[in-house]
């Protein structure tokens, strides 16, 4: 039988209470998968929180990962960057399916310029909320279905540039996403459709890393722009501009269709988005746009 192996290549796990409840997390999915699930050690090496632990030892536990036949990269963090050497020098012709988000972006990215697989953007929903929008993207991700994302049930989403474009799906966590610029890790992302979010980042490093990528020629040949969320806490002063508005001036730049406040990201019921698949943006006004992503061929 296939089997899922649960480990941390970023933050540790906290203790044991933590450790079981995310195996009790991914339960559901061994068993929708037909996977036998498979803990790491190191989900027995407890830390407390922003802690990771030893690169070596993650490095030899990513080692082992990379021989079953799914990995769920069960936190993020930060860590992955230190491990993108690992991949990058795997003997193995094939990787296996990759399931996280945020830091875990570092690893999608080398696992993208390596040609591996499929990889899942995304969280894994308890059992108890299987049926909602992440746990019925996420089936469909693993199982080469098509996902749709519309106005009609998400309409807090904004168009900020209209226009249509396909392309290659690739999600990321921008501020890591920035960080591999410049390494063997950074993958080609032209004819890609670029879907972006993070956690407490200002407006200002937004820009910040957009402007890395666009510098170092990254987003050359990208064809249409998504943002998903974008947390953090302004200064009761702030006067700069907004997530929308720096994510709009990227779209004009760029010259390419862009939306903005997609569900997806570091959020409840977040959408699970399928890496290097082909997706349609139609983008014509906050009240009629769709993202559709393709079945697998």
């Amino acid at each position: 039988m296939p089997t899922l192996y649960v480990t941390c290549p970023a933050y540790a796990m906290r203790g044991p209470l933590d450790r079981q409840n995310h195996l009790d997390q991914i339960a559901w999915l061994a068993r929708e998968m037909d996977w036998t699930l498979v803990p790491s050690p190191l989900m027995e090496r407890y830390l407390g929180p922003g802690a990771w632990l030893p690169t070596a030892e993650r490095t030899a536990d990513l080692h082992k990962a990379l021989r079953h036949e799914a990995i769920w990269a069960s936190r993020g963090g930060y860590g992955s960057i230190e491990l993108v050497e690992t991949v990058l020098k795997s003997r193995q012709r094939q990787g296996p399916v990759l399931i996280g988000y945020s830091d875990i972006t570092a690893l999608h990215a080398a696992f993208a310029v390596r040609g591996w697989g499929r990889r899942i953007y995304g969280a894994v929903p308890g059992a108890g909320k299987r049926g909602g929008r992440a746990g019925t993207s996420l089936i469909a991700g693993l199982r080469n279905r098509g996902i749709r994302c519309a106005a009609t049930e998400s309409a807090g989403a904004r168009v900020l540039r209209g226009g249509n474009a396909r392309g290659r799906l690739f999600p990321a966590c921008l501020s890591v996403l920035a960080s591999v610029v410049g390494t063997p890790a950074m993958p080609d992302l032209r004819g890609c459709v670029l879907a972006i979010e993070d956690i407490k980042v200002q407006p200002f490093l937004m820009a910040t890393y957009l402007n890395q990528l666009h510098l170092s020629g990254a987003l050359r040949g990208v064809r249409a722009l998504l943002g998903g969320t974008f947390t953090h806490n302004d200064d009761a002063d702030y006067l700069g501009p907004t997530p929308d508005e720096i994510l709009t001036q990227w779209g004009e730049r760029l010259r390419v269709p862009t939306i903005a406040r997609l569900p997806f990201g570091h959020m409840d019921d977040s959408l699970s988005l399928p890496s290097d698949r082909p997706v349609r943006v139609q983008a014509a006004s906050d009240a009629k746009w769709t993202v559709t992503i393709n079945p697998a061929q």
